[in-house]
């Protein structure tokens, strides 16, 4: 297998892997993601992320309540988002950060990864 279309596979199982925790912890399946990779950093962003009563939420005026809620979920769901990318990319993250917009409803979910091993010569 090349290595393009590993990499392919790998951003494909990163983006399903987030979609599916999102997916869990929202309640709904109607979230895409688009992955990227590029050395020691992962980004995944994800579509659609919105849950009906957080948009019911919004339209009442409370994004601000929308974002602190999506702010105490990462902080709650690290750990699995964190398994998650150590177990696709073998490599430990060394960091996590995320971020959220409510119009449109599209997340962030970057993760800074170890040193990749060595290659063998």
């Amino acid at each position: 297998m090349c290595p393009g279309s590993t990499r392919t596979i790998l951003t494909e199982a990163i983006s399903a892997a987030l979609v599916a925790l999102y997916g869990e912890f929202y309640d709904h399946e109607r979230t895409t993601a688009t992955t990227y990779i590029n050395d020691n950093i992962v980004v995944c962003v994800l579509e659609d992320i919105l849950s009906t009563g957080e948009s019911q939420q919004i339209a009442d005026g409370d994004s601000s309540d929308v974002i602190d809620g999506r702010v105490a979920f990462q902080n709650g769901a690290e750990d699995e988002f964190t398994a998650a990318i150590e177990r696709l990319t073998k490599r430990s993250v060394t960091a996590f950060l995320s971020a959220n917009q409510t119009n449109p409803g599209v997340a962030c979910e970057l993760f800074f990864l170890d040193a990749a091993p060595a290659v063998a010569a």
